[in-house]
């Protein structure tokens, strides 16, 4: 049939064909259109109807101009990858399974000008990426039993590189999750948790990634403590400056970080001071916090050497004795927040100041600092207004 000229208006002319029309095989058609398939093949000879010309890719991306195949692919892709993600929980969707199909999804994607990556990464899941929703329904890690490929893993190998919007979403689901554990794995990986370009040059490939263990205390829901070793502590605090430090615990995003003030700033230490902050990161609620930071000395330095000053002659070599864990009180005065302008989202100390000895570790040859030149230090806080005296956990 023939429409007139009035009836076309505001119908494109390549728009794909309606789902009807695609999934009919009775109805006759005075038009042929290419099959709306997932994968395509390079023999013509092969397939019913010539293949397209099309532009390039790249161009077609520019002017937002797609072949009706490109659309169709597209439309599939979202729509698979839509059901892998609802089935996640429910046992159907094994690992060689979801594998296979989002491979052929990657395949056809490649053979119509279209990145897979881009895809995943589009928020076609009720308002999210299908990366956010494989976390969120993600069952359970096993401590006892190793990693295995899943969904997510998958899809994440699929997804480089990820956007700074498609990493947000990521934190916000191990938040809303409290996975720590999948947040740490995570944040060993270069695409989501990239070096900066200083510590690129620092820590080569031989050197592992800071290592970051929360323990929630038992029989008290609001305590938590956090076990850190820091690799290169002295040379990167000395070349760039600042080390981060990004761990959930008690339903909640923190930052611990270690900092050399470099410029004046509202609130901050004069430049050149080595200061420690403790704050809330995105979609973390406010809460109170006392904590405290503590510094064992390494096992090898335990003792201090005998002292050799007045009388030790009459009385003989003095003993070694144990050297003090370092320890500096974090507390908050009021609430912390992760979000406005005039609230307080950290807490700030120097290292130089009191009598916590935490100076010390901005000077060469620290007994606090192991001699592959890593720190271990651990955090003790708990969730509550601070009190006179600092009980915690």
């Amino acid at each position: 049939m023939i429409l007139p000229d009035d009836k076309l208006d505001g119908i494109p002319l390549d728009a794909p064909p309606a789902y009807e029309a695609s999934t009919s095989s009775s109805a006759p058609s005075d038009t042929k259109r290419p099959s709306p398939v997932v994968t395509t093949t390079s023999n013509s000879n092969s397939s019913a109807y010539p293949p397209l010309k099309s532009a390039p890719p790249s161009s077609a991306s520019w002017f937002g101009f797609a072949s009706p195949a490109s659309r169709q692919v597209r439309s599939t892709v979202l729509g698979l990858v839509r059901d892998l993600v609802k089935q996640a929980d429910e046992g159907e969707a094994s690992a060689v399974v979801t594998s296979s199909i989002l491979k052929s999804c990657s395949d056809a994607c490649s053979a119509n000008g279209l990145s897979i990556g881009a895809l995943l990464q589009e928020p076609s899941v009720e308002g999210h990426t299908p990366l956010y929703w494989a976390i969120i329904k993600r069952p359970p890690e096993n401590p006892s039993s190793s990693p295995t490929t899943d969904l997510l893993t998958t899809l994440l190998s699929l997804s480089t590189p990820l956007t700074p919007a498609t990493i947000a979403e990521i934190r916000l689901a191990c938040l809303l999750t409290s996975d720590q554990a999948l947040f740490q794995r995570l944040r060993s990986s270069p695409d989501f948790s990239p070096l900066s370009p200083t510590d690129q040059l620092i820590l080569d490939a031989s050197i592992p990634p800071d290592a970051i263990t929360v323990e929630n205390v038992p029989h008290d829901e609001f305590a938590f403590a956090v076990d850190v070793a820091i690799v290169r502590f002295q040379t990167r605090m000395r070349v760039g400056k600042h080390i981060e430090l990004d761990f959930i615990a008690r339903g909640r995003m923190w930052r611990l970080a270690f900092h050399v003030s470099e410029r004046r700033r509202a609130g901050q230490p004069p430049p050149g001071t080595w200061f420690i902050s403790l704050g809330l990161l995105e979609g973390s609620p406010p809460t109170w916090i006392d904590s405290r930071l503590l510094v064992p000395a390494p096992i090898d330095a335990l003792l201090t050497p005998p002292s050799q000053g007045f009388g030790s002659g009459f009385f003989g070599p003095g003993k070694p004795r144990p050297r003090p864990t370092l320890s500096v009180r974090l507390k908050a005065p009021e609430q912390l927040y992760s979000t406005g302008r005039h609230r307080r989202s950290e807490i700030v100390v120097v290292l130089d100041d009191g009598d916590s000895g935490l100076g010390t570790l901005q000077y060469a040859g620290c007994p606090y600092i192991q001699p592959d030149e890593s720190l271990q230090l651990r955090l003790e806080a708990r969730l509550a207004r601070p009190e006179a005296d600092c009980v915690i956990c």
